[in-house]
């Protein structure tokens, strides 16, 4: 009877010993992967929503998703405007050195805009003939700063104003798999 009972402690101290190194070794594996942390506030989760990096080489493309707040006129420019918000999606094609936005007053994927580069700001406009708020737009054109994450997007009438219809932020789409 003593035996077993030996017997039976030493299979209890192996078996804890074994989940103890096996506990510390996928911890020790999540750590190293950055699945787990150990920065107090500094954690993933207190990190503020990712912006895109600035790009070194011009040749990639970046999709984004924007948070927007349009302020649409209703009948003629100088009446007050509705206002709401929606998520549009926007990209930049930097080879080609064109973008597009998705939204009421589009510059589509398959129409894309040219796109001229400042810095981090970059500019797409797009030559346009159509009539809205009781005029002739002559022009759309978008604005994205990729250090800040601002999204702009106006029209261009005939008499030469520019209507700011969007505005807003963006945040770089992460494709799978993550």
């Amino acid at each position: 009877i003593i035996m077993q009972k030996n017997e039976t402690s030493k299979v209890a101290l192996v078996t804890a010993l074994g989940v103890t190194l096996l506990f510390l070794a996928v911890g020790g594996i999540s750590y190293s992967l950055g699945w787990i942390g150990f920065g107090g506030s500094t954690t993933h989760s207190a990190q503020k929503p990712s912006r895109p990096e600035p790009s070194s080489r011009l040749d990639d493309e970046v999709t984004l998703i924007c948070e927007v707040t349009y302020s649409m006129p209703i009948e003629g420019l100088d009446s007050p405007p509705k206002v709401y918000k929606e998520l549009v999606a926007a990209g930049l094609d930097y080879k080609n050195m064109a973008g597009w936005y998705q939204g009421v007053f589009s510059i589509s994927e398959s129409r894309k805009g040219a796109m001229t580069v400042n810095g981090n700001k970059a500019l797409v406009t797009r030559p346009a003939m159509f009539e809205r708020f009781g005029t002739m737009v002559t022009g759309e054109e978008f604005t994205f700063d990729r250090g800040s994450g601002e999204f702009r997007q106006s029209l261009t009438v005939k008499d030469g104003r520019k209507v700011e219809i969007i505005k807003g932020f963006c945040g770089k789409l992460t494709k799978a798999p993550f």
